[in-house]
């Protein structure tokens, strides 16, 4: 029996992995063949009765003998009538049922947008081969959603760093604007300091209008386009002045910048001044948040075996970072705080900008314990 148990599961096996026109052609012959054994049996029994009634052996009625001639004569359609109902319902229970609820319940997962599901069939046929389809589709649009929803962060990300990179440069000329309507009726400003207020207003314009046709071109910000010149450290260390001058106008936190070395502005550098000035607001937008009383920049230049780097260093007296926070503050969206005008983006766009310009931002706490330092790098050779 066992063996006969294991031929016959083999058999069914073999059946199930046929193509649907080939095994709906095994299905009839087997029912086929069973409804005509039937009906050879079933006529041999009629024939042998009308016989045995012909010859006297056995007396019928009248409705007994057109019953047995029935029989012989119309068996061969009953049989092959029921044969065909109960192959045409094992084979739809066999071979379609499954894969027609598989099918049901996938489409019902995407129309409510539930993509994490699979359809496994075993068999090779058709309906297997079409619910492999359907598989490979959710897998597609599995990855489409996943890239759309890369684009939407991506814009995110750069709608976030179109801001931070706004908010400094209007901050600066609302500060120099209230200097000038507070001091310029009294006749307090120079000729010479209303020059370089000027300038310093120009160069904040023209950053801005830098932006927004930045915002025209970049999709995201690993294409944000560097623009290396070369630069006297000079012009751009009066910009970080002017840039302290302003955000000191008013506020209730002291900037200062200090240089590390004294013959830092005499260099000319190979730089985007755009891209350092935009991580520098960055870092004095976060450092002011958090600073009791005072924010000192320091700039200075270093020979290392990779080329020659520009190292900006924001430092402030405030809370410092928490351990964790030294290691998570650069990812994307993260913030110490609860604050829904804070989207915890400013460091991540500081790195990926120091990335695009050869560098990278690193964060620490002061020596004394009192505030937090972070540095940002910028290959300038």
């Amino acid at each position: 029996m066992d063996w006969i148990d294991v031929k016959l599961a083999n058999l069914k096996k073999r059946i199930q992995e046929m193509s649907l026109f080939r095994g709906i052609l095994c299905y009839f012959l087997i029912y086929g063949g069973a409804a005509f054994i039937f009906t050879i049996l079933t006529v041999r029994i009629c024939e042998r009765r009308l016989l045995m009634w012909h010859t006297g052996k056995i007396e019928l009625e009248n409705w007994q003998v057109l019953l047995w001639g029935i029989s012989s004569r119309f068996s061969g359609f009953f049989y092959l009538t029921v044969s065909v109902i109960i192959m045409l319902r094992q084979f739809y229970k066999n071979r379609l049922k499954r894969p027609f609820v598989l099918l049901e319940k996938g489409v019902l997962e995407i129309q409510n947008q539930n993509l994490q599901f699979s359809l496994e069939y075993e068999s090779q046929d058709e309906m297997g081969q079409l619910l492999k389809s359907m598989d490979k589709m959710r897998e597609t649009l599995v990855e489409n959603y996943e890239h759309m929803w890369n684009l939407i962060e991506e814009q995110k990300q750069l709608n976030a760093a179109f801001a931070h990179d706004l908010r400094t440069p209007l901050t600066v000329l609302k500060g120099y604007c209230e200097f000038l309507s507070r001091y310029l009726p009294q006749g307090a400003v120079s000729q010479e300091k209303m020059t370089d207020i000027l300038l310093l207003m120009t160069k904040q314009l023209e950053r801005l209008s830098d932006f927004s046709k930045t915002m025209k071109e970049v999709r995201n910000l690993d294409e944000y386009p560097i623009e290396k010149e070369k630069t006297e450290l000079f012009h751009f260390c009066k910009t970080v002045e002017g840039i302290a001058e302003a955000l000191n106008i008013g506020g209730a936190v002291t900037l200062s910048v200090k240089y590390l070395s004294a013959e830092i502005e005499k260099q000319k550098v190979f730089f985007d001044e755009n891209i350092v000035l935009e991580v520098l607001d960055n870092l004095l937008s976060n450092a002011i948040r958090f600073a009791k009383s005072q924010v000192i920049i320091s700039i200075e230049i270093e020979e290392e075996v990779m080329g020659k780097y520009m190292y900006l260093y924001v430092e402030d007296d405030g809370k410092g970072f928490l351990e964790s926070e030294l290691h998570k503050a650069i990812g994307p969206y993260y913030s110490s705080e609860q604050e829904e005008e804070h989207f915890g983006i400013g460091l991540y766009i500081c790195n990926m900008l120091c990335n695009l310009h050869g560098g990278t931002v690193s964060l620490a706490n002061r020596i004394d314990g009192n505030g937090a330092i972070i540095s940002a790098s910028f290959l300038i050779s």
